[in-house]
C-alpha cells in the first residue's frame, strides 16, 4: 500500500518551483504570457516539468525518464511526459514552444512561450529517455 502511494504522488502535480535544480539539465525554459514560466529539466533517472499558470501558482508533473517519449526532426521536437490522468506535451520550432495538456477524460489546456523567451532544445532529453528504462520494464 505504501509503495503505491508513492509511485501515485511521484506522477501527480503538485506545487513546485518553475526553475531547473540542481544536478538537473535545462531541455526547455521560457516565460508564459501571464507572467509565469514553463521550464523541462532531466537527470538520468527522471524528467521533471514545471509550470506556472501564472505567477505563485505552479505545478510539476516528474516522470522516469524512460518514460518520456518523444520525437524530434530538423526543426521541430516534442517531449511528453505522462502523469495521472493526462499527458503534457512540450514543443519547439524556434522561438515557438509551448505545452499542452491533454486529459484522459478528454479536453485540452495550451499554453504558449512568449516570443522570445524560448531558451534550449528538446533533442538531448529525447535522446537519453530513449535509452533510459522505462518503468514497464521494472
Amino acid at each position: 500500500m505504501r509503495s503505491k502511494l508513492l509511485c501515485l504522488l511521484a506522477f501527480a502535480p503538485v506545487v513546485g518551483h518553475a526553475e531547473c535544480l540542481p544536478p538537473e539539465t535545462q531541455a526547455l525554459s521560457c516565460a508564459l504570457p501571464s507572467g509565469g514560466r514553463l521550464e523541462l529539466c532531466w537527470t538520468p533517472q527522471d524528467a521533471r516539468l514545471a509550470f506556472e499558470k501564472e505567477p505563485g501558482f505552479a505545478a510539476e508533473v516528474r516522470v522516469p525518464l524512460g518514460d518520456v517519449t518523444g520525437l524530434t526532426a530538423r526543426d521541430w521536437a516534442s517531449s511528453t511526459l505522462r502523469g495521472v490522468g493526462a499527458g503534457y506535451e512540450v514543443y519547439v520550432s524556434g522561438q515557438a514552444a509551448g505545452m499542452n495538456l491533454i486529459r484522459d477524460g478528454g479536453g485540452t489546456s495550451s499554453y504558449t512561450c512568449a516570443t522570445g523567451t524560448v531558451n534550449g532544445s528538446l533533442a538531448e532529453l529525447n535522446e537519453a529517455a530513449l535509452y533510459a528504462p522505462a518503468s514497464k520494464e521494472n
